[in-house]
């Protein structure tokens, strides 16, 4: 979508890594405003193109969007999602724009909403608004396969990860053991576009090159110009002085100065003046019509739509909203044909248990934060059992931000021993994070340090299971219904599958057995420190040992 080939240019610019290296590294570890993640604003347009896409079971295009806010979740990225708004073009790819809500917004505001992230409505369209939001620093990046971002002024641009998408296949992104492992993505900056001595190109330069060669709202541009010369006559500053002058004269100003602005091009083109065009183009230069750019095209690129343009101040966006597990086991209830509890609470501990477990991290991140700012004590408690630490999330922490519902009411004759009991799972049973299994770096997060945590999910199934109303018939838990998105094979060390343990299917775990996952070190770091300590002291035991060992061997040689 957008300008036809204008990625093929862009492309030298890109840089190949891992979403989860930026979003660790440029998110969680920056920890910009104390927010500890990484803030992408995405056209929830695009969402609606692909889900289209889908075809399996009930409600197939919302399993689509569930599917990928999930994916979404596994990272510390904070997403906002912008939707089309009334004062969106009427007209866009040769095609009248419906001024009517798309048929999937409310359940995708649902699904956006269960997973705790935000959402807002443009007044126009919604890259328009994603490009003006990047540019004042609200988000960090688009995250899209619509090159327009750059035309509205965005500054960094994530290209949507597919390589499904025609666009990304004659390109797949890799990782560095070159597979595909769908967690790699390009990345562009304007800044790079613009001092890439191959690229040299503007806000300006783009536009130019949209209204040249065509784009959403012109798709014809000029005949016989293609994104080659469009380019080369970005490169040679015109599109920098339209840029200029649509922000700063008239519109009747404006039209009277592209009166000389559009026999310069022509010159340029009769000429190769600059050089950098390759030839003269007589021919062409002849085509730029009398009324060459369209100056309602021309505006709608240059001073688009945008909260700013309305006067209407940005909405204050907190990043504050968390996952809620009973909303989203509700919706799966209501939208998929196997919302039922024990299908439901199976599918999420591949699907969903490991997303939460990282922004449970993350909200623990964020608690140790306001503690260290507000001079409060920082270590764990004791158990008063065992007058031990009790290292692991807290209970209480995960039902008060991952979950609006309430799974028990106690009566007031037996509320005290009720807290009693609430006191002693918390510093013994209901600690999520268990232990630290090993250490790994490996090619799909770029080599950032990771560790395999063993969990224990019970508190997370009793979410789950609290927000099922029991509205569908029961269905039997079976192969039928495995993910596609997930499965529940060990894992090696290095995220591998482990093969040759057996034959047949194996039958399905408890759901409340302690499960695997990996994570980044710096999370477990922040949040579990004592783990950490842990597991560190277990390998300096297992290294020197290994020493002496070796020691000996050497010895007896």
């Amino acid at each position: 979508m957008g300008v036809a080939g204008l990625w093929e240019v862009l492309r030298p610019a890109g840089q190949t890594q891992s979403l989860t290296h930026l979003s660790v590294t440029q998110g969680f570890e920056a920890n910009a405003g104390s927010r500890r993640g990484f803030r992408i604003g995405i056209d929830a347009s695009i969402w609606f193109f692909h889900a289209a896409y889908g075809k399996e079971g009930e409600n197939p295009e919302l399993r689509t969007l569930f599917f990928r806010c999930s994916r979404l979740m596994s990272m510390p990225l904070l997403p906002l999602f912008v939707f089309d708004g009334p004062k969106r073009p009427s007209v866009k790819r040769g095609k009248r724009v419906s001024g009517n809500a798309h048929w999937l917004t409310t359940g995708m505001k649902n699904i956006i909403v269960a997973f705790g992230f935000e959402w807002r409505t443009a007044p126009g369209e919604a890259e328009a608004e994603l490009a003006y939001l990047n540019r004042m620093g609200i988000i960090d990046a688009v995250l899209s396969d619509d090159v327009d971002n750059f035309l509205f002024g965005a500054t960094m641009v994530i290209r949507n990860p597919s390589n499904t998408l025609s666009g990304n296949r004659a390109h797949p992104v890799k990782n560095a053991d070159g597979r595909d492992d769908g967690n790699h993505v390009v990345t562009y900056r304007a800044a790079d576009i613009l001092s890439h001595d191959d690229i040299c190109l503007s806000q300006g330069g783009c536009i130019l090159i949209g209204l040249l060669s065509g784009g959403d709202y012109h798709q014809a541009g000029v005949q016989g110009c293609g994104k080659l010369i469009a380019a080369a006559l970005a490169r040679c500053g015109f599109g920098d002085q339209l840029l200029e002058a649509a922000n700063s004269l008239t519109r009747e100003e404006l039209e009277k100065w592209l009166d000389t602005w559009r026999d310069e091009v022509r010159e340029e083109l009769r000429t190769n003046k600059s050089g950098l065009i390759g030839s003269k183009k007589p021919a062409l230069a002849k085509k730029i019509p009398d009324d060459f750019p369209n100056v309602d095209i021309l505006l709608s690129y240059t001073n688009p739509i945008t909260s700013e343009t309305e006067g209407k101040p940005t909405r204050d966006i907190t990043w504050e909203q968390e996952p809620d597990i009973g909303k989203i086991s509700s919706l799966c209830e209501l939208y998929f044909e196997w919302g039922v509890k024990d299908v439901i609470i199976k599918r999420f501990r591949t699907v969903l248990w490991p997303s939460a477990v990282q922004r449970i991290l993350r909200r623990g991140a964020m608690e140790k934060d306001e503690k260290k700012r507000r001079g409060l004590p920082m270590s764990p408690k004791k158990s008063k059992t065992t007058g031990k630490l009790a290292p692991g999330t807290p209970s209480k922490m995960i039902t008060k931000y991952f979950s609006s519902m309430k799974l028990h009411s106690p009566t007031k004759d037996n509320r005290k021993d009720q807290e009693h009991s609430d006191t002693e799972s918390e510093a013994e049973e209901d600690r999520l994070i268990v232990k630290i299994h090993s250490s790994r770096r490996h090619a799909s997060t770029d080599g950032i340090l990771e560790y395999r945590l063993e969990i224990a999910p019970a508190q997370l199934v009793r979410l789950a299971g609290g927000g099922v109303q029991g509205i569908r018939p029961p269905i039997e838990v079976d192969a039928a219904f495995d993910d596609t998105e997930g499965d529940d094979e060990d894992e090696d060390e290095d995220g591998g599958k482990q093969r040759g343990k057996g034959k047949g299917k194996k039958p399905p775990p408890d759901p409340k057995s302690h499960l695997r996952v990996w994570m980044p070190a710096c999370m477990v770091q922040t949040v579990e420190p004592e783990l950490v300590e842990a597991f560190e002291e277990i390998q300096r035991r297992k290294l020197e040992k290994k020493t002496k060992r070796s020691n000996k061997t050497d010895g007896k040689k």
